[in-house]
């Protein structure tokens, strides 16, 4: 059976998860953060704050690890509210000290007016060994413009996680070179067809129409398709032959390549504790 909820898609039939092109053409980025989601999932517990939630579309991931959640939206969200079981700003979450086990915010903290505050109000919040997980963009086009202020290197992430008390457990690119090019050729291709529709005066623009998005979304999936067969393949080498399992491991330690997706990632997520003397 296949679930849908917000830009998400849960299959029970094979668990496995998926991004849905005809709610969002940002399949590439949001298919890594995705992964990393999924990767976090260890750290998901108890009761879970999701800040920023939109149509809640984690919830698919975390409502089987947690034990109650509790969404929050600001009132002019593009996503809508009707998911969201209070209307506040992240600056200011209502809420008594050390509530929550997991707090999960996603691609949020570049809408909000005071990023310090709002990270502030999370560690407020947090149980001592609660953990923090927050994604968000770093070389990516403004959007749900007014309200993107801000973009994070992953430095900066770990001085907001510094100075609001919270330990840096990691930080994962969302992708480095390649996929920041191709997220970027991708918004200018969007961005080109806008322009073209409102000349043209086509209704529904080009970019609504399920062609046009199956197209547009072609070299995002080819990309995560072989970038995926080139990770089976290496380790499906290192299970059976030395040399494989000494070219995994090499590209995992190159610190060349590590040092290249940090300077050039369309984002970051990051996981950070909460001291138990916090």
């Amino acid at each position: 059976m296949r679930v849908r909820q917000g830009f998400l898609i849960y299959d029970s039939t094979r668990d496995q998860y998926e991004i849905d092109y005809h709610q969002t053409l940002s399949i590439l980025v949001n298919e890594l953060l995705l992964e990393a989601l999924l990767a976090a999932r260890g750290y998901v517990k108890g009761r879970l704050l999701d800040v920023g939630c939109g149509k809640r579309p984690y919830a698919l991931i975390y409502d089987r690890l947690v034990d109650a959640s509790i969404g929050t939206e600001v009132a002019f969200s593009p996503h809508g509210t009707h998911a969201a079981d209070l209307i506040c700003f992240a600056e200011e979450l209502p809420f008594p000290d050390q509530q929550f086990d997991t707090i999960l915010c996603t691609e949020v903290l570049e809408h909000t007016r005071q990023p310090f505050q709002a990270m502030h109000e999370i560690a407020r919040l947090l149980k001592p060994n609660g953990h923090l997980i927050l994604s968000v963009p770093f070389i990516y086009p403004i959007h749900e413009a007014p309200h993107d202020h801000w973009r994070f290197t992953s430095h900066g992430l770990a001085a907001l996680c510094h100075d609001a008390g919270l330990e840096l457990v990691q930080i994962t690119p969302k992708g480095g070179v390649v996929v920041t090019l191709l997220a970027l050729t991708h918004n200018i291709a969007v961005r080109a067809m806008n322009v073209v529709s409102k000349l043209l005066r086509l209704d529904p623009p080009l970019y609504h129409r399920p062609a046009v998005r199956w197209l547009i979304c072609q070299p995002q999936w080819w990309y995560l398709k072989l970038s995926r067969r080139f990770r089976t393949l290496l380790l499906q080498l290192g299970s059976h032959y030395g040399a494989g399992k000494q070219l995994s491991r090499l590209l995992r330690r190159n610190n060349a390549l590590e040092e290249i997706n940090q300077w050039m990632a369309c984002g970051y997520l990051i996981i950070a504790r909460k001291p138990i003397n916090g």
